[in-house]
């Protein structure tokens, strides 16, 4: 099964199994462990994105199958070098992936504002770290197929070792530099690690929907349901 993640105009695609229930949790923080969380629940909730739904087509699923894995973050991502990248993940030793969406409005649509959450379990915290830095450094390059979208960083002070990036496509730049698929848009992804998982967040919308603000609020509930505190 595919979950189709769509947004400005280009289709990103996660490859997913759907009959995974039993992947080990890992949560806590430097004075403690927190109880292991059920899979479902490391997906974002409405009690951390205020006014969210479930997406009704994106439900949120997950895989243990490296090579599905590969696929998909490679389709998933901005512009990834595939060996490069399995490199990475081999060496971190990936144990699980997921992804889910959730939407804001009183009816779903493609364009409805989204936030996407995501998570991948590694051998280590080290590993951990380093599937990290892999996924801020591709949130920063260029689309492969558009020079509309402008890319930049924010501070997320409230996570330890947290990265923010900023991407952006304004309806000037898209004409001029943009292609006919692609429409504006306002986009803002965050990336932390509780332990050996990684967690992402991908706030997106049209220009002037979501904001950097809100972005960190998410995150900011997020980590903390994750951490227990």
């Amino acid at each position: 099964m595919r979950l189709r993640l769509r947004w400005g105009g280009l289709t990103l695609s996660l490859l997913v199994a759907v009959s995974v229930s039993t992947l080990v949790a890992c949560g806590g923080n430097d004075e403690e462990t927190a109880t292991p969380l059920p899979v479902a629940q490391r997906f974002l909730t409405a009690e951390d994105a205020p006014g969210s739904k479930p997406d009704p087509v994106e439900h949120g699923q997950t895989t243990v199958d490296f090579d599905e894995f590969i696929t998909a973050l490679s389709d998933f991502s901005i512009d990834p070098d595939k060996a490069e990248m399995t490199a990475v993940f081999e060496e971190a030793g990936f144990h699980g992936a997921g992804a889910d969406a959730r939407f804001y409005g009183d009816t779903h649509a493609p364009m409805s504002p989204h936030v996407f959450s995501s998570f991948i379990e590694l051998d280590s915290d080290d590993g951990a770290t380093s599937a990290l830095d892999w996924l801020e450094t591709d949130q920063k390059k260029a689309c492969r197929m558009s020079c509309a979208v402008q890319r930049s960083e924010f501070d997320v002070s409230d996570i330890p070792q947290a990265r923010g990036v900023h991407r952006s496509a304004t309806a000037d730049d898209v004409e001029r530099l943009g292609n006919e698929h692609e429409q504006p848009f306002d986009g803002y992804w965050i990336g932390f690690n509780v332990g050996p998982i990684v967690y992402t967040v991908n706030l997106q919308g049209p220009p002037g929907s979501v904001s950097e603000e809100q972005a960190l609020e998410i995150t900011s509930a997020y980590h903390d349901r994750l951490t227990g505190n």
